[in-house]
């Protein structure tokens, strides 16, 4: 039986793996975080079909795994750093496989400005709702961006009673229904500018603005997301070697589409039983 591995458990590569499954070949799936990727901090989905009115990216990400984990036997918690062509196929941390398909999505984007990371130490900034356990413990916020994801993050936090700040560098920009959402409620602040600086100061993240300083008890950064791919050994994606495939955001960037993704899952593994098949 040919073996392939899965690197990422997001949409894409759940998908992946069920299909493959169900062609009768051996999957390895690879997720060092948690599976269904980015889409635990998506506040609401609605171009997604099947779920009329929409689904939260929450529950939509539980049923995914549901029905993911009937498909594998186990997951190796690993993001899979490094693949290795050979001349049998791929190795990858310590086994053999005949086929990759590469579905390990995006990583977020940094502001860059003075002790960013110092307040990511502290659990006062994040890069997703997901990656915040105490909500309850957070009355104003500050999500910084002017995309749309920016835009889901505020909604997501207003839903839970937060007051939020929106701080943007430019004119906000998204999809009309989403824009104007944000834009009605009441409990977001638009405030355009950037920060220069922060420091931490009583337990709440201070951010210097252009004129002026503002505390929040939680940062949540939303300014854009970049593919993550794992090191290739032997080749590059260039001239990528047959049996190699990607799919979802990490070839398609900052999309974050989850249709998509799912998409591309299912056609890369159609792909690979056909490309697996024209060796026997």
């Amino acid at each position: 039986m040919s073996r392939v591995a899965v690197i990422g458990a997001g949409p894409a590569g759940m998908a992946a793996t069920i299909q493959l499954v169900r062609a009768g070949i051996e999957v390895q799936v690879f997720e060092q975080g948690r599976v269904g990727g980015a889409l635990w901090n998506a506040g609401w989905v609605e171009n997604y079909p099947g779920f009329p009115g929409g689904i939260s990216g929450h529950n939509l990400a539980k049923l995914m795994e549901e029905q993911f984990l009937g498909y594998v036997d186990n997951i190796i918690s690993s993001s899979a750093e490094e693949i290795i062509l050979t001349e049998k196929g791929f190795f990858i941390s310590g086994q053999e496989f005949d086929g990759v398909i590469i579905c390990t999505g995006t990583r977020p984007k940094k502001v860059g400005f003075t002790c960013e990371d110092k307040l990511a130490e502290a659990g006062l900034l994040c890069y997703g709702v997901a990656d915040y356990h105490a909500w309850h413990r957070v009355k104003e916020a500050c999500v910084i961006g002017g995309g749309e994801a920016s835009m889901d993050m505020a909604l997501s936090l207003t839903e839970e009673g937060i007051k939020v700040t929106l701080l943007h560098r430019s004119e906000p920009d998204g999809i009309l229904a989403l824009k104007q959402e944000a834009i009605s409620d009441e409990e977001i602040t638009w405030l355009e500018g950037e920060v220069k600086e922060a420091r931490i100061h009583e337990n709440k993240a201070v951010l210097a603005l252009e004129n002026e300083e503002r505390a929040f008890d939680m940062v949540l950064v939303a300014v854009g997301r970049e593919a993550c791919m794992p090191e290739f050994n032997g080749f590059d994606m260039d001239d990528a070697p047959a049996g190699l495939l990607v799919a979802g955001d990490a070839t398609r960037g900052g999309l974050g589409q989850v249709a998509m993704a799912v998409g591309d899952g299912v056609d890369m593994a159609m792909t690979m039983d056909r490309y697996l098949r024209s060796k026997k």
